[in-house]
């Protein structure tokens, strides 16, 4: 039952906002768009100590104590005051081993949120007798990455000092989410967003998405339902993308999209197709502010026969820029208005780059444990985000080289199945580092040991016997 009264508190949502809401109404006991994190600290918290630090960053992030209402026919946010949604749940688990543990971990993640009565977000600690796993969880109509790690940055700054007897040393947050908002609304009000309406209804026009074939049949409707694949990249690799990308003039992700772009024309054959990079438009202004600041980005793919890697990252950099440079039209307006049956996209990719993410946490982003008022803490990565898309990447660069997320639908793919398409993506991408310049038509799909499984199965040997 929904205790909640929209009255004149009630605050409008962004349009991608609105997007979110709907899809939690379609289907409200769906964990698909919730973003979480974990870390693991040895010996455990202290519980009360903990408690105080969660009630003071929901505090701090009135996002994290808002309801979702209908008011007069549409979405609406409400605030709540710190303390009433959103403390930290305790649950101990002496005696759970490690894999238990996990399973626990992702259990707590998997959960649905009731976004108009509990809020979207949760804390939760796992408490074995030496450790303990603290779980934060989100709802993305309320958070970004970018978010998840401010709110990491705060969570474990307030833990520290309330261990040391002091208060938070926090800069105050001087923006808010609702002037994002009201920016939002006055942009598509003028004419410089007729404008970008229209760049993208040409961008989309003639186009389709890109669409792997699956191992089973679409359902009629989404299962919401998905599983991860992690990888770090080989050192040297990671340092061939970074000289080739600065080489050919391109940023590294432009060649990473220049690669997968590559790889999907040749699995699928389309030579003129669509993938999203989900892109943040948050403004420094907001730098410390959490919310929702995402906006997938629709790029386009063209290929021919002479297409070359090079011409594949040079005109997905050029593509970028000039998506960026109109990322502020909300994408449900670009999917409303394009000359596309059904979904714009099936396939996305997005970069994330830890230095935003400031000094202390770089480390931790990269597995590297630190020290938190006397606690070894070292973050987990919690598989979230799956079903969204047909196939999801996320590279994460760091100091130390790119990390790789592949996520997929398991009710169209089996692991398998992407497990190839990951290996095939590492070797288009070597191949854009270490030859640019190659025709992608010439590019093998399979390596020789799985040439050679190939040949086997189909009873030839190779060598014309």
């Amino acid at each position: 039952m929904d205790h909640t009264d929209p009255g004149s508190g009630a605050m409008p949502l962004s349009v991608g906002q609105e997007g979110l809401w709907l899809l939690h109404k379609l289907a409200p006991d769906s964990a698909t768009y919730n973003l979480a994190g974990g870390v693991r600290m040895e010996p455990a918290p202290d519980p009360e100590v903990l408690a105080r630090a969660v009630r003071a960053l929901t505090g701090r992030h009135p996002m994290l104590r808002s309801v979702y209402v209908e008011a007069d026919g549409h979405p609406r946010r409400l605030l709540r005051k710190p303390g009433e949604i959103g403390e930290l749940t305790v649950r101990d688990v002496p005696d759970v081993d490690d894999e238990e543990l996990e399973r626990l971990t992702e259990a707590e993640a998997g959960k649905p949120f009731r976004l108009s009565e509990d809020g979207p977000f949760r804390a939760v600690m796992l408490r074995r007798r030496t450790d303990a796993v603290v779980v934060v969880i989100t709802h993305h109509i309320a958070t970004d990455a970018i978010s998840q790690w401010l709110l990491w940055r705060d969570l474990l700054t307030a833990y520290q000092a309330y261990a040391d007897g002091k208060e938070p040393g926090w800069w105050p947050v001087t923006a808010s989410y609702e002037t994002f908002v009201e920016t939002e609304r006055a942009l598509l009000d003028s004419p410089r967003g007729e404008r970008q309406a229209e760049y993208w209804r040409e961008q989309c026009a003639g186009s389709v998405p890109a669409e792997l074939p699956t191992d089973r049949p679409r359902p009629l409707t989404p299962a919401n339902t998905g599983a991860s694949l992690l990888r770090r990249l080989p050192d040297q690799l990671s340092e061939r993308v970074r000289r080739t990308a600065a080489e050919q003039g391109v940023s590294q992700f432009a060649l990473a999209l220049g690669a997968l772009q590559a790889l999907l024309n040749r699995c699928t054959g389309q030579t003129d197709f669509l993938i999203a990079c989900p892109a943040s438009v948050r403004r420094s202004a907001a730098a410390d502010v959490v919310g929702y600041f995402v906006n997938p980005l629709i790029i386009r793919g063209r290929f021919d026969r002479d297409t070359t890697l090079s011409d594949a990252m040079t005109a997905a950099n050029e593509r970028i820029r000039q998506a960026t440079a109109r990322a502020t039209y909300p994408f449900p307006l670009v999917a409303q208005d394009a000359p596309v049956a059904g979904p714009l996209f099936r396939i996305s990719m997005t970069m994330v780059t830890t230095d935003r993410f400031g000094p202390g946490l770089e480390g931790m982003v990269s597995g590297e444990p630190i020290e938190v008022a006397g606690l070894t803490t070292t973050y987990l990565e919690i598989p979230h985000l799956e079903g969204q898309c047909d196939v999801a990447l996320e590279v994460t660069r760091d100091v130390y080289g790119l990390t790789v997320a592949l996520r997929y639908d398991t009710a169209l793919f089996e692991r398998d199945t992407v497990e190839r398409l990951f290996d095939q993506f590492i070797r288009f991408l070597e191949a854009a580092a270490d030859a640019p310049h190659r025709r992608i038509a010439r590019i093998p799909l399979t390596d020789d040991a799985e040439k050679r499984s190939l040949l086997a199965l189909s009873g030839s040997t190779g060598d014309g016997s």
